[in-house]
């Protein structure tokens, strides 16, 4: 089945249909195979105390996307077992907001609260979690929750876009790629590209306006962060030479 934005498998907006149901998330399944999950800007700062924070090009020139690294190959995430519990210390707000999000069709001026209806934290019955509706049909607290987090995961999401963009006028971002060798287990060997990071040395080269700009707009404690979290890397590749210790163990 082909996955709706990233992790998603069939968003469809909340109407009548959803009174009786309920919801409740009890593992991390829905992330096992993600290397990476997008960030918002705010959450650079705590995200880089366990992930590496990188940035991607989207399908439109000129955008860019902060990611958390999970993993270092397609279809792994370190942290998240084969039963999808995970070791997650901070969960970034893109993986909080599962099973719900906020969708539309291109250029619509208002986006729906949407859930995905074939995720298995889903129960069509009402009977495990927290239900969306009371019984005379009003939003109960718990959905009026996830609307107002849904909302402010959009208004920052367009500060991300913003944070980005300015990144990309000041010309601050250049593409990286990192050769990872493991000892033992040499048919593992990798070699990462395809990301981009901020180099120090434009970041120094820009004017004291701009500097000043960053700073005051907290760019600057966020850019910090994100390179200070390229040194999770180690970790990653760590917990990668654990798995596959643990893999060759078993075989």
């Amino acid at each position: 089945m082909t996955k709706q934005l990233m992790i998603y498998d069939n968003i469809q907006p909340l109407s009548d249909k959803h009174l009786g149901w309920s919801v409740n998330v009890q593992n991390f399944n829905f992330v096992k195979e993600q290397n990476s999950v997008p960030l918002l800007a705010t959450e650079i700062p705590f995200a880089a105390s366990e992930y590496p924070v990188i940035f991607s090009a989207t399908s439109t020139p000129g955008e860019y996307l902060p990611l958390a690294v999970l993993g270092l190959k397609a279809g792994q995430n370190l942290f998240v077992d084969g039963n999808g519990r995970s070791e997650f210390r901070y969960v970034p707000a893109f993986i909080r907001r599962y099973p719900f999000v906020l969708a539309g069709d291109p250029g619509a001026e208002t986006l729906a609260v949407c859930v995905d209806e074939d995720s298995e934290a889903v129960h069509k019955d009402g009977s495990s979690g927290k239900r969306l509706f009371e019984e005379g049909g009003e939003q109960t607290q718990h959905l009026k929750d996830v609307i107002e987090f849904l909302k402010d995961y959009q208004f920052r999401a367009e500060m991300t876009k913003s944070f980005c963009a300015r990144l990309h006028e000041l010309d601050l971002l250049e593409p990286m790629q990192a050769n990872i060798t493991f000892k033992d287990h040499e048919e593992s060997n990798l070699n990462l590209t395809g990301f981009f990071v901020v180099k120090r040395e434009k970041l120094k080269a820009i004017s004291d306006e701009a500097a000043l700009e960053l700073f005051k707009k907290d760019g600057l404690e966020l850019i910090y962060a994100h390179l200070q979290s390229l040194n999770n890397l180690n970790s990653l590749i760590t917990k990668m030479s654990e798995r596959l210790a643990q893999d060759k163990k078993g075989a």
